[in-house]
């Protein structure tokens, strides 16, 4: 079995260059990872969880922080209290998972290592397929998981739960069973008691053949979700209308999946095949309510994903040496050279400007002044199309007369450009 598993590593490119912690109960599998990884020669932490939800939690404790003690490997212990909010499941996992974080960062690492086996693996996966999921739902848990900072990694997936449990016993070994394992109340229990049986009865070869699906439903999604990424990118993270609608039917889905994940939303086929829809009418604004607030919005060719808050931004005025904050997003200065970094400005007359300037949102009556006559303001954020959530967050600067100089990042007013032949100081503004 050893060796099963040092191919497993190979075969999946799990660099473990770095030492790993082991997130370790004291249940069978648990257990089996550490003695696997310690036995092929990693360094291994191992990181135990003290839920206190049960009488035994003690003295597994105390049993994880011996076995520690026997190998000579580091021994880190969280002693975790329910608060009593909320739900203890999220809780506690977003508890655990900190921690091993933590435990990373001490350690000067950025792996952390699971105990799921191949059951848990096909019980993810008919989970998922109750529920519905996209493509890398569908194929259950990844061998290893990259967030950018730390790197999960399952190395035993590939193991049953027998093969686990005489694994142990050969090296004489002693795990801890969870007494909730037993009980029909949840759903994973009511399909490990009485639907996966009757799978591996009719299918000999059952777990290797959901390693083959869970691969190939990965390796199939690693090739959407490449595209899905570099279209939002392209598109600022929205949706446009125009160049979607001729997408295949995977990758149209794939990424409004990725639009949702990046709002934590969750994502299930009535809310993708409503965002469908949606791109396919023709006018009008629309909505779709999601949770938190949060709407997904048709407005003219773009859809996009917004959270609908009441933003006030506070108005400020700007003189010749002040250096102003507008809305926690914009910073106002002026300056004699011009920007060198990406910076907007405007040119303006130092001798003809009538200060202190006042930066606000827009107003229902504001008007600027261009060569060919007065337009509304409003109506140029219209034109621009710019998002109808978004026009109250639009810089508009004035000058102490109430003249618009610039409706930012879109239009100067003539009264700006007749000042150019003289112009020798900049109005800059940085997106923070």
């Amino acid at each position: 079995m050893i060796e099963r598993i040092r191919q497993f590593i190979k075969s999946n490119n799990l660099n473990i260059d770095k030492p790993v912690v082991c997130a370790v109960s004291g249940g069978a599998d648990s257990l089996a990872l550490i003695q696997v990884l310690y036995e092929l020669g990693y360094k291994v932490i191992l990181a135990h969880v003290n839920h206190h939800k049960r009488i035994e939690s003690m003295e597994e404790a105390k049993a994880m922080e011996a076995y520690a003690k026997e190998k000579n490997i580091p021994f880190e212990l969280l002693d975790y209290h329910f608060s009593g909010n909320g739900n203890f499941h999220d809780e506690s996992h977003n508890a655990r998972y900190n921690f091993f974080r933590d435990v990373a960062n001490k350690y000067n690492t950025n792996i952390i290592a699971t105990a799921h086996h191949a059951k848990d693996q096909l019980e993810t996966i008919l989970i998922k397929m109750m529920e519905g999921s996209n493509l890398y739902g569908y194929g259950g848990m990844p061998i290893s998981y990259d967030d950018g900072k730390y790197i999960v990694i399952r190395p035993i997936l590939l193991l049953t739960k027998e093969e686990i449990c005489e694994f142990l016993n050969s090296r004489n070994i002693k795990w801890y069973e969870d007494s909730s394992n037993s009980s029909d109340e949840f759903l994973r229990n009511r399909l490990r008691h009485h639907v996966i049986p009757l799978l591996e009865k009719e299918c000999p070869d059952l777990y290797n053949k959901v390693i083959q699906y869970s691969n190939l439903l990965h390796e199939s999604f690693d090739y959407i979700r490449y595209d899905s990424k570099v279209y939002l990118s392209n598109n600022d993270g929205m949706i446009n209308i125009d160049n979607f609608k001729d997408l295949r039917i995977a990758l149209k889905k794939d990424i409004i999946s990725l639009m949702l994940e990046g709002y934590n939303i969750e994502k299930n086929n009535a809310i993708i095949s409503d965002i469908l829809d949606l791109s396919k009418s023709i006018n009008g604004t629309k909505e779709i309510a999601l949770k938190d607030n949060y709407f997904v919005i048709k407005e003219y060719n773009l859809i996009y994903i917004s959270k609908k808050e009441n933003k006030q931004f506070e108005s400020i005025y700007l003189n010749i040496n002040d250096i102003k904050i507008y809305g926690n997003k914009y910073k106002f200065y002026f300056s004699k050279n011009m920007p060198k970094n990406n910076a907007k400005y405007i040119k303006l007359c130092y001798n003809q400007l009538e200060l202190p300037l006042l930066i606000r949102n827009k107003n229902d009556g504001d008007f600027i002044a261009l060569k060919e006559g007065n337009k509304k303001v409003s109506r140029v954020l219209i034109d621009r199309k710019h998002p109808k959530y978004k026009r109250g967050e639009v810089p508009i600067i004035l000058d102490n007369n109430g003249n618009v100089l610039w409706i930012y990042n879109y239009l100067k007013s003539d009264i700006v450009y007749k000042q150019k032949d003289n112009a020798d100081i900049y109005l800059v503004c940085e997106v923070l």
